[in-house]
């Protein structure tokens, strides 16, 4: 997909913005921390180190160190995951899908090539996630957008030609997405380090296709 780094539209978000340099410089320096740390084992002198400035500066900017991860994750929920998604829709549209297999094993493959293009960003995101309700509130309702437009309108297809039970689209889509997670954790958790991408989505879209198939008789 033409969206395919996280970490340069970061850098140009942080160009783009009103924010100096020393502001950036600590914004890119918690960004490579919180992703190889985490955010609690990060402490405001290391990243004030990596940033090139004094601790004194990095309050003096953020006030704390929930401000910065605030400041990190509002272009990512506000600009990037949007753009992400519009431009991963207009691939579904391109690709023109007949079939569910074809169809499932492009989404899991695009998905996971994706995350761990991005596995820092990612990474971050996903732990803020489990520590923010608002915004995985705020995730579902994209999803929720989603099924109500384009791919909704192919999942309606999908079950008008008796490829994809007739359920709710929010249940197919958690479905889907819980799925395509479970083979992209470990590898965020570290706890794997051998991974094909290919087998694991032709994996992935074959248990999706036995469990999504209308039973027959």
């Amino acid at each position: 997909m033409q969206v395919n780094n996280f970490e340069v539209l970061f850098e140009q978000t942080l160009q783009a913005s009103t924010l100096s340099e020393k502001q950036q410089a600590v914004l890119r320096a918690s960004l490579a921390l919180f992703a190889e740390q985490g955010f609690d084992k990060t402490s405001t002198g290391e990243i004030a180190k990596q940033a090139g400035v004094s601790e004194g500066t990095v309050f003096k900017q953020f006030k704390t160190k929930k401000g910065i991860l605030e400041a990190l994750m509002q272009p990512f929920v506000a600009k990037i995951i949007p753009l992400a998604i519009t431009e991963f829709i207009t691939e579904i549209d391109s690709n023109q899908f007949n079939d569910f297999r074809q169809f499932l094993t492009y989404v899991s493959r695009d998905r996971m090539d994706f995350a761990l293009a991005n596995q820092k960003q990612v990474k971050i995101f996903v732990q803020e996630m489990i520590r923010d309700p608002k915004i995985i509130q705020t995730m579902a309702a994209r999803l929720q957008q989603l099924l109500t437009g384009d791919l909704g309108q192919l999942f309606n297809k999908f079950q008008a030609s008796g490829q994809l039970v007739d359920w709710p689209l929010p249940r197919i889509g958690r479905y889907i997405a819980s799925t395509i997670a479970s083979y992209i954790a470990p590898q965020l958790l570290g706890t794997s380090t051998d991974f094909d991408t290919e087998q694991a989505s032709q994996e992935a879209a074959e248990f999706l296709v036995r469990g999504l198939t209308p039973v027959k008789g």
